[in-house]
């Protein structure tokens, strides 16, 4: 749908040790963001992914202009937008005022004029330029906007009058009226219900390849920063701990805690025996190639991450000749059609969650043997020092 609408250059974006804090009252300063990097390459599709309090829209507020950092760089384009000088590194503060950086935002509301149309509401979002319309380029632009959106016939219909999701789409239609170089939405679904939520995201993912805007969105939802996000910078406690494709996330995290965060997360102790073959960790539910992220090589000892899909089931038998892998028993099961999800206990007393096929079904108290497989040729599990993980609970 997007032939008939102007061609959106895609326009990069880069931040260097972007820091933003707050002033607390009896408390000093709130650290929401400590000096965060990144970079955006033109027309991508970005996801700051986090907890509730990790930093992820005091970040996007800093692109828009909405909140000046406390240190830091902020480049969109070729054009510096903010630069807070300090005592490392002596500068000139630049400030661009948020309407001059052609920059859109659709807020977690939507944020609609409830007195204006769906057209008039569009029609405002044209304020944010300094471009001149005439009263036909309006009305056209204004079209090819409800067109995209899958709106046409709705342009006099009040917004009182449309669901969560269509009001959301006239809030992405006005924030591209002025045709921005980077497009910016705080959690723009968290408001929907979850069956609109789906149909929603897919229809404006599908809106924002259309069209190529560089685009970076927030979200605390692991499911949809992997489905919009071409790429995806997880963040905890102000900082970016890990910025990659959620492929990279989720197969090859930097650390426990983004391993848990991006998906269920297995941790099995595995022993690293042979400084010769030092990319296999030994496991009691067999030998598993690894990427290693251990603090001291010298350790033996690791914890290995092992995804519920790469745990295969088979009845336990007393024969020689049952499969390589560790004796359990299933204590509960997640019938869900496509798949199954167990949950198992080994016999040395570790809980491993597994998902499989649901070809051959177990019941609650069956006997298993549990033995990893490698989903994907010459994959690796990310495997680390032993130690306490930080939870990764709080989506």
């Amino acid at each position: 749908m997007a032939n008939n609408l102007d061609v959106f250059a895609g326009t990069a974006v880069s931040m260097r040790g972007v820091s933003v804090t707050y002033s607390a009252s009896g408390e000093g300063h709130i650290v929401a963001v400590d000096r965060a990097d990144l970079d955006v390459e033109p027309g991508s599709i970005i996801a700051l992914l986090g907890p509730s309090g990790c930093g992820k829209t005091s970040l996007l507020r800093s692109i828009a202009g909405l909140e000046e950092p406390s240190s830091g760089e902020v480049v969109i384009g070729e054009r510096t937008v903010s630069t807070c000088p300090n005592s490392a590194v002596p500068t000139k503060r630049i400030w661009v005022q948020p309407e001059q950086r052609d920059v859109g935002m659709v807020f977690q509301d939507g944020a609609l004029f409830p007195h204006l149309t769906v057209r008039q509401n569009i029609v405002f979002g044209l304020r944010a330029t300094r471009k001149k319309f005439s009263k036909p380029e309006i009305t056209a632009r204004v079209d090819r906007l409800l067109e995209l959106v899958d709106l046409t016939s709705y342009g006099d219909r009040m917004p009182s009058t449309l669901s969560g999701g269509q009001q959301q789409r006239v809030a992405l239609a006005r924030s591209l009226a002025p045709q921005p170089k980077v497009l910016l939405l705080d959690e723009p679904f968290s408001a929907l219900d979850t069956a609109l939520r789906v149909q929603v995201r897919a229809e404006v993912a599908r809106i924002l390849r259309d069209i190529g805007v560089t685009t970076i969105f927030v979200t605390h939802d692991q499911d949809e920063a992997f489905v919009l996000g071409d790429k995806v910078a997880v963040m905890q406690s102000g900082q970016i701990e890990q910025f990659g494709t959620p492929d990279e996330l989720y197969r090859s995290p930097r650390t426990p805690w983004v391993a848990g965060f991006v998906g269920e997360a297995n941790f099995v102790v595995g022993t690293v025996t042979d400084k010769t073959a030092a990319e296999i960790a030994a496991t009691p539910i067999g030998m598993i190639p690894i990427v290693d992220h251990r603090v001291n090589s010298a350790e033996s000892q690791v914890q290995v991450l092992v995804r519920p899909e790469q745990i295969a089931l088979t009845s336990w038998s007393n024969s020689d000749d049952r499969p390589v892998g560790e004796a359990a028993t299933v204590v509960n099961v997640e019938y869900y059609g496509h798949d199954v999800r167990y949950e198992l206990q080994l016999d040395d007393g570790t809980t491993l969650a597994a998902r499989t096929h649901s070809t051959e079904l177990f019941i609650r108290g069956d006997r298993v043997v549990a033995t990893f497989q490698r989903r994907q040729r010459n994959s690796q599990s990310a495997a680390f020092s032993i130690g306490p993980l930080r939870p990764a609970d709080d989506r």
